[in-house]
């Protein structure tokens, strides 16, 4: 793998780990006492700033912990599952006329992960364009070396509907952590796109024979992609 991109492929999976589900105020304390942000690759960043004071706040948080964990819940549930916000976390929302889940975009993503052997396992539940999803799958090309897939799928997927995502959430949601989580995602996945070659784009491939497909699935902290 290029020099730098393991630590970028670690973050991305950390962070597609946080945007799957609801984390409450003690497992985003533990995080901040492992090293997060701290150990990002992006560095002293004003993002990774905006994260820390975030986690800080966390840590002292008024009226108390209960509190800040219901406050966590809300938002968590604005952004990700009520789209009370309007920053669904799925990129055929964004793209599609009608903004609805489900239509080209899913099944181009879907695509790509079948050209690596991939497939989602629980599609049901987050469709296969979810945030999560492309962030783990983008880690696990950098892990393959495939440098200049990853130039590419970011270009034509993840980095045409990040911007607007992190955007809105950084200006609705009501926690700072959610807003600096948004905030992060965004500089990390710019931050490596810079790392990687120029490329050309390439014409999207909606149907890509496998014979064995690995799941694409979550576990735990540790990754999203089963081992074959």
């Amino acid at each position: 793998m290029g020099a730098g991109l393991p630590l970028w492929a670690e973050d991305l999976r950390l962070l597609g780990w946080l945007h799957t589900r609801e984390r409450d105020r003690e497992i985003l304390l533990a995080l901040a006492a492992d090293g997060f942000p701290e150990g990002l690759a992006i560095g002293a960043s004003e993002e990774a700033g905006a994260m820390r004071a975030a986690l800080s706040g966390l840590a002292t948080a008024v009226p108390g912990p209960e509190a800040a964990d219901d406050e966590l819940a809300a938002d968590y549930a604005a952004i990700y599952l009520t789209h009370a916000y309007r920053a669904s976390p799925c990129e055929s929302v964004w793209h599609d006329k009608d903004h609805l889940a489900w239509q080209e975009p899913t099944f181009a993503v879907r695509a790509w992960y079948r050209r690596y052997g991939l497939a989602v396992a629980d599609w049901r539940t987050l469709p296969d364009d979810h945030l999560a999803y492309q962030l783990e799958f983008v880690a696990r090309l950098l892990e393959k070396d495939e440098t200049e897939a990853a130039a590419r799928f970011l270009d034509a997927h993840l980095l045409t509907w990040l911007p607007d995502f992190s955007r809105r959430v950084a200006q609705r949601a009501a926690t700072p952590f959610y807003r600096a989580l948004a905030n992060v995602t965004l500089a990390t996945v710019t931050g490596l796109r810079r790392k990687l070659p120029s490329v050309e784009p390439e014409a999207e491939m909606l149907a890509v024979e496998q014979a064995a497909l690995v799941p694409l699935q979550f576990v735990a902290r540790e990754t999203w992609l089963a081992e074959p």
